[in-house]
């Protein structure tokens, strides 16, 4: 077999073997890239094309609304491009929630971080019950709204004590958001708020004080008149109060039937196990986690407690009346206890929802009862405690007294 410097078609040079072998090896070689020309393979630009196209639609749909500060998932409409089973639109939910049950929402995701569900905040942050500036000497309607839209800077006297902290501004957020945490902080807690708060008279705030570039001092707070008033749509004054304990005719929840709610005997335990479910993603979740397990070290987890599978009218009486900490709960000590929850969350005064809610704690999270609590048993155990003013004791949940 002859070498490729050998042959009749060889080009004698005089060159040497070596070298004729290097010249024939770059002869070989593929031209070099040229300027204008894709140096990738055309399927691979392709994809990378279509790469960017799927991440700009996919901001534009979970964009939460481009805020530096926070993630407004109101703003977002993931149902766009992954529709939520049974038609539910992720957007649409929010929206047609009502105002007070739409600010207790953003309230336990934004502010009970600082404030804590019970709205009594801690020795850092400022108590919104009973606070003076939320519906005391120091309250005014358009002082709240503007203390909210732009924030505040330290320091405030609030129920005595005095806080150097600072409130961030809550302008990125939209009016409706705005108006409906502002009429769930003024009716709950015990708070004398009546009413909702219009997205016009928000909107007409951020107009009147765009020219604020930082957030207020209390003196520049205190410079608004009390009794002044917001342009746009006034509050409802007739609106019932959301923490009042509710008639029989403004019970939305309650049977439709002027009868007496069903007995255990007929009781449907799954129905009330569903309603107890929206019932706990509106006042328990907050603490006790989606998932029932709670958060350790603060809020105790609610899976195969004794408190929660043990004596129906113990579990039923701790929500009526709350827990004054510390208690172990499966062998973990929580400092903080359990404030009274029908006066952090106003649905829980509704016999029916706590039957509802312990109905379904009761058979979620590995638990499982068949014995139901109905709403009259709530109602019962109701009248039986009403004398007991405080918070109960771990010594007196462990030491419960046998029933009347």
């Amino acid at each position: 077999m002859s070498q490729p410097n050998e042959g009749q078609d060889r080009l004698d040079y005089n060159e040497t073997a070596d070298i004729t072998e290097v010249h024939a090896s770059i002869s070989r070689e593929h031209a070099e890239p040229q300027a204008g020309t894709m140096p990738i393979p055309m399927w691979l630009g392709v994809l990378c094309a279509g790469a960017l196209c799927w991440a700009g639609a996919y901001i534009g749909v979970f964009h939460g609304g481009f805020s530096s500060k926070i993630y407004n998932e109101y703003e977002s409409a993931p149902s766009a491009f992954f529709p939520i089973p049974g038609g539910q639109q992720g957007g649409g939910e929010v929206a047609e929630l009502p105002l007070l049950a739409l600010g207790e929402k953003i309230y336990g995701n934004t502010c009970a971080a600082c404030h804590l569900p019970s709205g009594m905040g801690s020795s850092a942050v400022p108590a919104l019950a009973g606070s003076e500036w939320v519906d005391g000497s120091e309250y005014g309607e358009k002082r709240l709204v503007t203390l909210v839209l732009k924030g505040l800077q330290g320091p405030v006297s609030v129920k005595g004590g005095t806080f150097n902290g600072q409130m961030p501004s809550w302008e990125s957020r939209t009016n409706r958001e705005i108006a409906a945490v502002l009429t769930y902080v003024r009716q709950s807690w015990g708070n004398k708020g009546t009413g909702e708060y219009a997205e016009a008279q928000i909107k007409a705030a951020k107009k009147e004080f765009m020219s604020q570039a930082g957030a207020w001092k209390i003196e520049q707070i205190k410079n608004i008149p009390v009794d002044a008033k917001l342009e746009g749509a006034a509050p409802k004054a007739d609106a019932p109060k959301a923490d009042a304990p509710k008639t029989a005719e403004q019970k939305t929840d309650a049977p439709k039937s002027a009868e007496p709610a069903p007995g255990a005997g007929s009781f449907d335990i799954a129905a009330s196990i569903t309603a107890g479910k929206t019932v706990y993603m509106q006042s328990c979740m907050a603490c006790h986690q989606i998932t029932g397990q709670g958060v350790p070290g603060a809020f105790p987890t609610l899976a195969g407690t004794e408190f929660v599978n043990g004596d129906q009218r113990r579990l039923v009486a701790i929500v009526l009346k709350g827990i004054q900490g510390p208690i172990k709960v499966n062998g973990a000590v929580f400092a903080t206890g359990m404030p009274n929850p029908e006066l952090t969350f106003p649905i829980l005064k509704d016999d029916k929802n706590v039957a509802d809610v312990l109905n379904y704690v009761r058979n979620s999270f590995t638990n499982k009862n068949d014995a139901p609590i109905t709403p009259e048993f709530v109602s019962k155990c109701r009248k039986e405690f009403a004398d007991h003013a405080a918070q109960w004791t771990e010594q007196e949940l462990l030491n419960f007294p046998p029933a009347k």
